[in-house]
């Protein structure tokens, strides 16, 4: 099951895994819970294993707790860390972004309402600015042809179809209410790109100390925030 970004969409799993590895994804650009999600899920699935990607690592983290025992393991990859467990905001590539959503969130609304008609009018313009900030081997694959179409079609069906499941999510994470997390019996594996500028490495590693029980730390030389996904997708 897989749990993408913010702003992002299913497609983004099909847009970065390797051939032969599928997924559920939920779409969550409609607000939608932990308990509700769960329920989305059929209990004759088997062991369940969680991908949380970037915003989407939270909901994976309040997932995992809401299906307890039916969880076999959880991928956490360029998580994005609850902003109390340190001083992160001035080195975020979205920092300001975050700070708007906490300050002024009218402003923010505003924001996203724009970004929402730029996805759906000219997606491929949006990407552009998404990845200005890009870093490590995020520089490349923003101009790979193939990634480029993928991520402007999951703007476009994403962000571009309603701004309320980002909003909704990105305020909760930026006001530090996002879905509470409970205990997780499954083992933990935190996936971090040593050169992503959206999360940053010490996100990973403060997340890390903060979780007990079982988990596991993997830093990717020279990736970014989507390159330590297609990395850590083409290692489960």
């Amino acid at each position: 099951v897989y749990l993408h970004g913010q702003p992002g969409g299913p497609g983004e799993f099909r847009a970065c895994a390797p051939a032969g590895l599928a997924a559920i994804t939920p779409d969550r650009n409609r607000p939608i819970g932990p308990q509700a999600l769960a329920a989305m899920l059929p209990d004759a699935a088997g062991p369940i294993t969680l991908i949380g990607f970037s915003l989407g690592a939270p909901v994976a983290l309040a997932l995992a707790a809401a299906l307890g025992g039916r969880v076999a393991r959880l991928h956490l990859v360029s998580p994005a860390a609850p902003l109390a467990l340190g001083d992160f905001l001035p080195h975020m590539a979205g920092g300001a972004l975050f700070r708007l959503a906490r300050d002024r969130p009218a402003l923010f609304r505003l924001l996203a309402s724009a970004q929402g008609l730029a996805a759906r009018r000219a997606p491929m313009f949006l990407l552009n600015r998404l990845f200005a900030t890009a870093s490590g081997d995020d520089r490349e694959l923003r101009h790979d042809p193939a990634f480029r179409a993928a991520m402007g079609e999951v703007l476009r069906t994403g962000l571009g179809s309603g701004t309320a499941g980002f909003v909704a999510e990105v305020s909760a994470y930026a006001a530090g209410t996002s879905p509470a997390v409970g205990a997780i019996a499954a083992p933990i594996h935190i996936w971090q790109g040593s050169a992503d500028s959206w999360t940053p490495p010490a996100m990973a590693r403060a997340l890390a100390a903060s979780l007990p029980g079982d988990v596991t730390l993997t830093l990717l030389p020279g990736c970014g925030h989507y390159g330590a996904l297609r990395a850590a997708l083409m290692q489960l």
